[in-house]
């Protein structure tokens, strides 16, 4: 019976495995030789790649509704990842899977799978979630150097739909990227405040917000907009800088609050898979089930209390 259930296990992962393998080779083998970001070299070119991402009344899909947009798929935008929901959804399940037969082949049927499977689950979503944190880092990074490329541009007597251009040039990835597609957008019609809105939709950062607030406001009412963008751009860097330091103070409290957390976490895996019978009194006596969830208890509410002594507004 055991033999049974892992045969088809196998069979299920291998077949996840292949659904998967064939969405990205067909996806690498529609694409061209570089980077989706990275080939407006045509017109055709954009229209292909907005096409893809507009409904067919013309509205973009990362700036649907809520009820149109799911939160799965702005991140997987925002995280620059080319993959539907429903294939990120495939991606976690295939490992969960896989995971869940290594457990079912090392310890059999019981809760260890389950544990390994759940772990499978949620690795993607981790990973997810730590791209698109990088890739908005990077972004807010190097946010200033556009402001300034801008206002040089726009001292320079072009327009602001022109100077889109000199970040495009001169900017490094992901904001050459993103600036790209908002002048895509402009040279196919598209105005300037909804392209410059619909790339705070996809990225999602306020510092992002405020530079399309300023630019959208001056337009309407007029001003120096090349002195507010080099002026801002300070801010923003000042502003970083002080977030650096307080990080460096806080640092020391940070990795603290870590090792304090994972040290039992390791430990009761470590004597769990290494000396089971030391530790089973723990999982199948209830007093122990009770010392286990007071410790977790323990455990969170000491995180928060450093997460909120370290956070920085």
């Amino acid at each position: 019976m055991n033999t049974a259930i892992i045969l088809v296990a196998v069979a299920a992962a291998v077949g996840v495995g292949l659904v998967v393998f064939g969405m990205v080779s067909s996806r690498q083998a529609s694409s061209p030789e570089i980077s989706v970001r990275a080939s407006y070299r045509t017109l055709a070119d954009v229209r292909e790649q907005l096409r893809r991402r507009f409904e067919p009344t013309g509205t973009p899909a990362w700036i649907a509704s809520e009820q149109r947009t799911s939160r799965l798929q702005r991140d997987l935008v925002s995280a620059d990842l080319e993959l539907r929901p429903y294939e990120f959804r495939i991606i976690q399940a295939g490992i969960a899977l896989l995971l869940a037969i290594i457990g079912v082949l090392r310890f059999g049927i019981g809760p260890e799978f389950v544990v390994l499977a759940v772990i499978g689950y949620v690795l993607p979503a981790l990973y997810l979630r730590n791209r698109r944190g990088h890739r908005l880092r990077q972004f807010d990074a190097g946010l200033p150097r556009a402001m300034e490329l801008i206002a040089n541009s726009m001292k320079a007597g072009q327009s602001v739909a022109q100077s889109l251009s000199a970040v495009t040039d001169n900017a490094g990835p992901p904001v050459s990227d993103e600036f790209a597609l908002a002048r895509r957008e402009i040279e196919l019609g598209a105005s300037i405040d909804s392209a410059l809105n619909n790339m705070v939709k996809r990225i999602g950062s306020s510092d992002l917000r405020l530079m399309v607030m300023v630019i959208t406001i001056q337009r309407s009412v007029g001003g120096d907009l090349p002195a507010i963008l080099v002026t801002l751009a300070d801010t923003m860097r000042q502003r970083e800088e002080m977030r650096s330091e307080i990080m460096a103070a806080t640092a020391q409290s940070r990795a603290t609050a870590l090792i304090i957390t994972l040290l039992p976490i390791v430990a009761a895996l470590l004597l769990y898979f290494i000396v089971r019978d030391y530790f089973r009194p723990m999982l199948v006596n209830p007093l122990g089930w009770a010392m286990l969830i007071l410790a977790g208890f323990l455990l969170f509410v000491g995180n928060l209390i450093i997460r909120r002594l370290t956070a920085i507004a």
